[in-house]
């Protein structure tokens, strides 16, 4: 990735270290993206979530992409809720999460929206239909106001296509009734869009 000039951040499972974080300079915002994974064991609690206060001071906004959870679950474990609040009081704007292979519900802590998986991009997991959608989001930070645009999609063959019509609005609700937000954010959700001040 560093030949092709890829910006990316992350470091081998349950390590923490300067691998973790890239600081990304757009339009003169910087934005500090730090990813973890915690699948195959234990990571070091205290250290990432110091490295993501750091990172609060160092940058403008903070994206933590977190490796966890369990496989084809369609729903967090209360570890990962109790974490991803440990996440954002340590100084993250937004969580997105993802191993799971399959869409769990997200969640709007403290204004700071949490994905705790967006399911499968592409990948040749063609046994379930779960494991063929996916949840693409858009984020537009403006003024202190966060729209996040949420756009679902399907794979079939390994070929990405967003949902529309019946299909977009099906997962929308369902993406809505799991979550964990108040009326007003879930009735945003089934209208694919969600605004947080």
């Amino acid at each position: 990735m560093d030949k092709l000039d890829f910006n990316y951040s992350g470091c081998p499972d349950r390590q923490v270290g300067e691998c973790n974080i890239r600081i990304l300079d757009i339009k003169n915002i910087k934005i500090a993206v730090l990813s973890y994974s915690m699948v195959y064991g234990i990571l070091d609690e205290e250290k990432m979530l110091a490295q993501i206060t750091d990172a609060k001071t160092r940058a403008d906004l903070v994206i933590v992409n977190m490796h966890w959870g369990v496989e084809y679950e369609q729903a967090s474990r209360k570890n990962q809720q109790t974490l991803a609040r440990k996440i954002i009081d340590a100084g993250a704007d937004m969580i997105i999460g993802g191993h799971p292979h399959v869409v769990q519900e997200m969640e709007v802590y403290k204004s700071k929206p949490i994905f705790y998986s967006l399911g499968n991009f592409i990948f040749d997991q063609y046994f379930s239909p779960e494991t063929q959608e996916g949840l693409g989001v858009g984020l537009l930070v403006d003024n202190g106001k966060t729209e996040i645009t949420l756009l679902p999609f399907k794979s079939k063959a390994s070929q990405v296509e967003l949902m529309n019509g019946d299909d977009k609005q099906e997962f929308l609700n369902w993406l809505a009734e799991s979550s964990k937000v108040s009326k007003e954010y879930r009735e945003q959700i089934e209208q694919g869009s969600i605004i947080i001040n």
